[in-house]
């Protein structure tokens, strides 16, 4: 028996209903004058073709090597920019066709045939046909290395891969199952792109006004680090199946500008020059709601914001100190004390909605009496002058840096440091900016846990790409603990999806049950805007889909 996904039919829902509203704006956010036509659509609460979104983002993009980059930013333009195979819903979890129109997987998990959408074209006119869908996943499993363009590791390491022009078949024949391949396949990294941008240097795939995909949008011009400018798409025709619009974007262009400033985003959306900002803080978030404005948030699939506890750095190796810290952190406390009703303490390891998730909220539930009495027995009784506890003479502390991918970090850490100083656990909290941060963290010998947890196509790759001693060996095991590796390669190697979540559930437990990791929060991406502003919905994973999005018009 296979596994065999045809394509959805529903009945469409009105766009209005559909969607998330935003927020305020005033006649400079709107671009060009409507004629009685748009005027009676927006009236109507229909959607109006027309004008520029002013998006301020908080983020400079990097690069357009889709395969390669996984900064916030760049995701959310080659989710504007290019088409995937398949969607995953984000309201259901469930996957759709997309340019798949079908796909079946066999019982073994090693041989997958899509059906691939007739009609379906790149920007430069060429056909998204079975051949140049089998060469984009090629180019995913294998990179290019003539051209030093490393493989989508989200991908298979080997696979067969041929076209059927006759029957717009593609098939992917691998010698051992990959779990993850369907959700890789829904996730930013894998857009199709044209066969011209294969034949480019990397630094020249590396430029935004050569990316050419399929998506709902080209790009118009780009001003590294201060504009990116993105044009609807003429004759774009083949939405997921459940999106409210079938058709073209409704609007002209999608204006990003890179504001870093926290204030000065907010002050230029409150002044009515731009129509959407991401990177809120959670008191701002009350005060936009407050005055009329509307905030869109997600906790998208994958992981959860959680601190890996390295092995190798003292007191990281005892596991009496590792379970006291999980019990110390008061998440419920903090959701209260820090953010809205947009965020939520995290449960698990994965995010809730991820595929596999399990609730093991009773596992790390705060209970500091308990972490008191598990450090007195690791031999942490006493106290110095400051309050902090000591062994043989030596203070319990850790040290960690801010993390620069959240706006909320900051406040977030600092709290967590006052409840483990409750405990008598001092947290050395230390800070590097944006660009240096990756190598400052993981080149500093005395650093006991970084941040980390973001949403995921898949959450069995999403394991074991932050845990797997031959990845990012986030606990710095360098393969110690054999049953962790062999765990994360069970979910990586399922032949099926009942396979992976057993595989995860008991990844998840072992994580935790052996106190390897530290959940704080479910990872939530928020915007903020204005109520002219109608349509805009967030992917899965969080990522702003422009395509439903339309203006009121003025």
């Amino acid at each position: 028996m296979t596994t065999t996904h045809a394509p959805i039919h529903r009945r469409r829902r009105l766009a209005a209903a559909a969607s998330t509203v935003l927020l305020l704006v005033t006649a400079a956010c709107s671009s060009g004058a409507a004629d009685d036509d748009t005027e009676d659509a927006a009236a109507s609460g229909e959607p109006v073709r027309g004008g520029e979104l002013v998006y301020l983002d908080a983020e400079i993009p990097i690069s357009a090597l889709i395969q390669e980059q996984g900064t916030w930013q760049d995701r959310a333009l080659f989710w504007n920019l290019t088409d995937r195979l398949v969607y995953r819903n984000a309201e259901t979890g469930e996957f759709e066709p997309w340019i798949a129109q079908s796909w079946e997987v066999s019982d073994d998990g090693l041989r997958y045939d899509f059906v691939i959408r007739d009609g379906v074209s790149y920007s430069d006119g060429t056909p998204v046909d079975a051949q140049s869908v089998a060469r984009n996943l090629t180019r995913q499993v294998y990179g290019d290395e003539a051209k030093g363009l490393a493989k989508n590791y989200a991908f298979p390491d080997d696979a067969q891969i041929t076209a059927d022009p006759a029957t717009r078949t593609v098939t992917v024949v691998l010698t051992q199952p990959w779990a993850p391949l369907l959700g890789a396949l829904t996730g930013w990294a894998a857009g199709l792109v044209a066969d011209s941008v294969f034949e480019l240097t990397r630094e020249e795939q590396s430029d935004y006004t050569n990316l050419v995909g399929s998506g709902p949008f080209t790009v118009q011009s780009v001003e590294y680090g201060k504009s990116y400018v993105l044009t609807r798409r003429d004759g774009y025709a083949w939405a997921p199946e459940s999106s409210p619009n079938q058709g073209e974007a409704y609007l002209d262009t999608v204006a990003i500008t890179p504001v870093q400033e926290d204030s000065v985003r907010l002050g230029t959306l409150r002044s009515g020059q731009a129509h959407l900002l991401r990177y809120v803080q959670p008191s701002e978030e009350r005060a936009l709601a407050d005055d009329g404005y509307t905030i869109v948030a997600r906790s998208g699939v994958g992981l959860a914001n959680q601190w890996p506890l390295r092995q190798n750095v003292w007191p990281g190796d005892d596991p009496d100190v590792r379970k006291a810290l999980q019990l110390a952190v008061d998440r419920e406390q903090i959701i209260e004390d820090l953010y809205t009703e947009n965020w939520s303490a995290a449960t698990s390891v994965l995010a809730p909605g991820t595929a596999g998730y399990t609730d093991l909220s009773a596992e790390i539930g705060y209970d500091p009496e308990r972490a008191a009495t598990l450090l007195d027995e690791a031999g942490f009784a006493e106290r110095d002058a400051d309050g902090y506890r000591v062994r043989d003479g030596r203070r319990l502390s850790l040290k960690t840096y801010v993390d620069v991918f959240d706006n909320t970090a900051k406040a977030l850490f600092q709290h967590i440091q006052a409840q483990f100083k409750d405990l008598g656990v001092e947290v050395v909290i230390d800070e590097t900016d944006y660009s240096s941060y990756g190598q400052t963290v993981n080149a500093d010998p005395a650093v006991n846990f970084t941040r980390t947890g973001w949403p995921h196509p898949d959450p069995a790759h999403g394991l074991w790409n932050v845990y797997s001693s031959g990845r990012a060996d986030s606990l710095k095991l360098e393969g110690a603990d054999p049953q962790l590796d062999a765990l994360l390669d069970a979910g990586l190697h399922a032949p099926g999806a009942d396979a992976e979540s057993a595989a995860l559930a008991e990844t998840q437990r072992y994580l935790l049950e052996n106190a390897l990791t530290i959940p704080i929060l479910n990872d939530t991406q928020v915007y903020a805007g204005a109520p002219d502003l109608h349509g805009f919905t967030l992917s899965d994973g969080g990522l702003p889909e422009y395509q439903r999005a339309w203006l009121d018009a003025g």
